[in-house]
């Protein structure tokens, strides 16, 4: 009987271990992922901001032709008034044409500022570019990091889950089945030692008989509480078992 939970704990810390590596596996698309919705954000912003200097450039030229066809009209208007005779005339005349300096003056603002604009975006779209250059080849690397962290875990995990396998082998076929029950009932944790009088599993305390059945490693005893198998602290963990099993044996019910 002692071999059959030997055989259970080992199991038990194949598993322990099979857990660890399968999150960290399990982790490696989320990382990936992440990183590549980081570069996707970088490529976004840049192509932002050549939209939005292409369509400065787009306005400004449309300004341009303004001012030109503005001037153009001053130029006729000013002619016109100076072939005038009439006072009021000339003075409509002059009006609209301050009207038509006013309008140039605030299409030429807009189209400096719309043009420094386009300067400021080129800027940020070469910074972005670069920054796009890098964050690729970064990319590029985790990517074969976690492509060669993906075989080494899955290569690792198979080849414990061969030895668990084989561990739970050398028990009976109805006890490996009730502990991989167990292994997902009880968040990976299918075997406890028995602590004093209580299951290093779930804390309850357990009967005198099942303690004796435990320390004797007559029987598979099971917790009555949270049915993981209990195995005494020598087979648990040879090492502190001197430290820990001082406590005198319980009196047979």
């Amino acid at each position: 009987m002692k071999e059959t939970l030997a055989a259970l704990v080992a199991a038990q810390r194949l598993d322990e271990r099979l857990l660890v590596l399968r999150r960290r596996r399990a982790s490696l698309p989320a990382e990936l992922s992440e990183r590549e919705a980081g570069h996707a954000v970088l490529e976004a912003e840049r192509e932002e901001a050549e939209v939005r200097r292409k369509a400065a450039l787009v306005r400004a030229r449309e300004l341009e032709n303004e001012v030109r066809g503005l001037e153009e009209r001053l130029a006729r208007l000013e002619a016109k008034s100076r072939t005038l005779r009439d006072a009021g005339a000339v003075q409509v005349a002059q009006h609209e044409a301050q009207e038509i300096r006013d309008a140039i003056s605030r299409a030429q603002d807009e189209e400096l500022q719309l043009l420094e604009d386009a300067d400021r975006l080129a800027g940020e779209t070469t910074e972005l570019a670069a920054r796009i250059e890098q964050s690729a080849g970064e990319l590029a690397a985790f990517r074969s990091r976690v492509e060669t962290d993906a075989a080494e875990l899955d290569a690792e995990i198979a080849e414990l889950e061969g030895r668990r396998d084989a561990r739970l082998g050398a028990v009976p076929n109805q006890v490996a089945e009730t502990y991989r029950t167990l292994l997902d009932k009880r968040q990976g944790r299918a075997v406890a030692p028995l602590k004093g009088r209580s299951c290093g599993g779930c804390g309850m305390a357990v009967p005198p008989n099942d303690q004796l059945g435990v320390i004797n490693a007559a029987k598979l005893v099971r917790c009555r509480s949270c049915q993981r198998f209990l195995v005494p602290l020598e087979v648990w963990s040879p090492e502190s078992s001197a430290a820990e099993g001082s406590s005198p044996p319980p009196q047979r019910s």
